[in-house]
């Protein structure tokens, strides 16, 4: 979008919240911040809900830039105060006050602690979490199908998507309002990804079923998974300092790695029955 990672990532962290307001959609418990400079952020807290875990959003963000991708806004760490969310709390959220203090966790010293991720300031639904859209997307990432041209590039995102699933063991991608694009319709954005990186080092069934559909991938993607090993996503995730979370736990990185390892026997298979040129149908 013309702004580097860092510009976005120093706001998220540190410009002044002035507004706070609930996001309505899902079922977990999340913000959408005004900030001092007029940009904005979503923010969830750590919360009652555990299948929204935030730290999760970092990882996602942190992995998608590791694969060469620049899907996930970028997002970092961020604590709030109690006083601070309460006093900033957006009138048409004030109804909503006993859901807010009953889910959101406050820490002993009365903080927060959450993620705070970039918001693209205008997206649209892209219409692939439609039945009618998963088979299309079906049908370009099968051997022997036609890919329009002019939905190439889109084809080859919905390809690293779903790598990118599975590495981030993700299965909620399709469970509505996760697969916006924008306005036209050329990028395809990875949106909330706190439901994932569980231990499962053979995926779950959704994002296994998802890779072992898929025939067609990105050589590019392909060979940045040599990027991914328990070192290097150590280093990336330490990238945070003052981090007030430990990012991924060393069970997670480990289950990443041996899922990078399916991804690398799935394609290597592909590669041997149809060959190398029609496995890679993407740059």
């Amino acid at each position: 979008m013309g702004m580097s990672d860092e510009l976005l990532l120093e706001r998220v962290r540190t410009q002044p919240i002035v507004r706070f307001k609930v996001n309505h959609g899902g079922s977990s418990l999340s913000f959408r911040i005004e900030l001092a400079d007029g940009s904005r952020a979503a923010w969830k807290p750590t919360q009652t809900n555990t299948q929204t875990i935030p730290r999760k959003e970092v990882a996602a963000y942190r992995l998608n830039r590791l694969l060469g991708l620049n899907a996930v806004p970028p997002a970092a760490p961020r604590a709030v105060s109690r006083e601070d969310l309460l006093s900033h709390l957006h009138p048409e959220s004030v109804p909503l006050l006993p859901r807010i203090q009953a889910e959101t966790i406050f820490g002993p010293g009365g903080k927060a602690v959450g993620t705070a991720s970039y918001w693209i300031p205008v997206i649209k639904d892209s219409g692939f979490d439609t039945p009618e859209g998963q088979r299309l997307a079906q049908t370009w990432l099968s051997q022997g199908q036609h890919i329009p041209r002019a939905q190439r590039d889109m084809a080859a995102q919905l390809s690293d998507l779903v790598v990118f699933d599975f590495l981030t063991a993700n299965p909620d991608r399709l469970s509505g309002g996760n697969m916006k694009m924008s306005p036209d319709g050329r990028q395809l954005y990875y949106m909330d990804n706190t439901m994932s990186f569980f231990v499962e080092p053979l995926g779950n069934r959704k994002t296994r079923d998802a890779l072992m559909k898929t025939q067609r991938f990105s050589r590019a993607t392909y060979a940045a998974l040599d990027r991914i090993s328990v070192p290097t996503l150590e280093h990336v995730l330490a990238e945070e300092t003052g981090t007030p979370y430990e990012i991924l736990t060393p069970a997670e990185i480990r289950a990443v790695v041996a899922r990078r390892d399916v991804v690398r026997q799935y394609v290597a298979v592909l590669v041997s029955e149809f060959g190398s040129a029609d496995v890679f149908a993407f740059p």
